[in-house]
């Protein structure tokens, strides 16, 4: 009788063990991870300024500025998601994004309603950074046809408990005559924020600086 009260007691020991182990495990999934400011250090790089025009007009692609690319990093023909990364730390969250230039000059531009909008809450946290450019300007990148790039936003800290997010923004820019226009892509929803950090390694093992 003593044997099998010993053997119930530890059955029950047991049960509640995996049940706190698993209750931690659903906690941690409701938490993101903050990343280090120093595992930055050497890719957030600014483009080169090649030009700049003293009269610069949005609707008027001959004066807009040129930069060159600091780096390349390896090809990555996925989808927006694929192609987009997280770093999130408690001072500010930085959003990367993997380009291909398919001509040796592409135009670019960054909004100032650009958003990570917390999927949960639908609190939208504004870009206030664009690392190597101003926002709302329209920018030519020099580059080589086939290359891929990243360019980096900064936003606003994510709290702990924002674990998904949709990215968007609020307007988009007007078609300049003479060009191709821009391409709208729809508004990304409900990423969990630690696939966007698990990309990491697609900017840290793949880049290739000039």
């Amino acid at each position: 009788m003593r044997n099998m009260e010993t053997m119930r007691r530890f059955a029950i020991l047991l049960i509640c063990g995996f049940a706190c182990a698993a209750m931690m495990a659903q906690s941690s999934d409701k938490r993101i991870r903050y990343d280090k400011e120093s595992d930055l250090k050497g890719i957030t790089m600014e483009p080169r300024l090649l030009s700049m025009h003293e009269n610069y007009d949005p609707m008027d692609y001959g004066t807009w500025p040129s930069y060159e690319a600091p780096g390349t990093v390896g090809r990555n023909d996925g989808s927006r998601v694929d192609r987009t990364v997280l770093w999130c730390t408690k001072k500010a969250t930085y959003m990367f994004c993997i380009y291909k230039l398919h001509w040796d000059s592409m135009y670019f531009q960054d909004s100032s309603n650009e958003y990570i909008r917390d999927t949960k809450t639908g609190k939208k946290y504004y870009i206030q950074e664009h690392i190597g450019a101003p926002l709302d300007v329209t920018y030519w990148i020099k580059g080589h046809a086939g290359d891929y790039i990243y360019s980096v936003s900064v936003f606003p800290p994510l709290p702990k408990t924002c674990t998904h997010i949709d990215i968007g923004q609020d307007t988009h820019p007007e078609t300049v005559p003479g060009t191709t226009g821009w391409s709208r892509p729809e508004t990304l929803t409900n990423i969990p924020v630690s696939e966007l950090q698990a990309h990491q390694h697609l900017i840290t093992k793949q880049l290739y600086t000039k």
